[in-house]
């Protein structure tokens, strides 16, 4: 996979993510196991946990995931792939080449993936040459809800020409609280 800026902006967004989960988890730990005898967290005398081992092939594993018949991507299917999958699902998406249901799929799964944090790497494919790429954006802007989705899909639809797109949007629209 080629490198673009969407990719470098998904992987800093993993590593800002984790970076906020560590002191979080620290805590949990202690919250959960408790001050030992001896004055110090019993998490403390823990042995490390063993760190992750890398996938044979992220890739793979998230094509084999897009190629399946749903309409829309269950965070239980993601979820063991963590955030490394974004880049991956960034590149597909973004990639012209790639077959559309493919890439449409890779957008949805983009949102499951990065949660609220794929609203500025999913808004720029409101504008992909692909009809279906666009209309999959629009509704995952939706389904992600907010303000700014709210914005970004009515400042879209005036000047999208496509009716696919045009009902996607009011679709995106709909899933948004008034």
């Amino acid at each position: 996979m080629s490198s673009s800026p969407l990719a470098a902006r998904a992987a800093s967004l993993s590593r800002a993510r984790l970076a906020r989960l560590a002191p979080t988890c620290a805590l949990a730990t202690l919250l959960l196991t408790g001050p030992s005898l001896h004055g110090e967290a019993s998490a403390a005398r823990m042995p490390a946990p063993a760190a992750p081992q890398p996938r044979a092939n992220v890739h793979e594993e998230i094509v084999r995931l897009l190629e399946r018949p749903d309409s829309f991507p269950r965070a239980s299917d993601w979820a063991p792939l963590g955030p490394e999958a974004l880049p991956e699902l960034l590149g597909l998406a973004s990639n012209p080449q790639a077959p559309e249901p493919q890439r449409s799929r890779a957008v949805a799964a983009i949102a499951v993936v990065a949660g609220l944090e794929a609203l500025p790497l999913v808004t720029p494919l409101l504008e992909d040459r692909s009809e279906q790429v666009r209309a999959t954006a629009a509704q995952t802007l939706g389904r992600l809800g907010g303000v700014e989705a709210r914005k970004l899909l009515e400042e879209r639809l005036p000047n999208e020409e496509s009716l696919l797109v045009r009902e996607a949007i009011q679709m995106g629209l709909s899933y948004l609280e008034p």
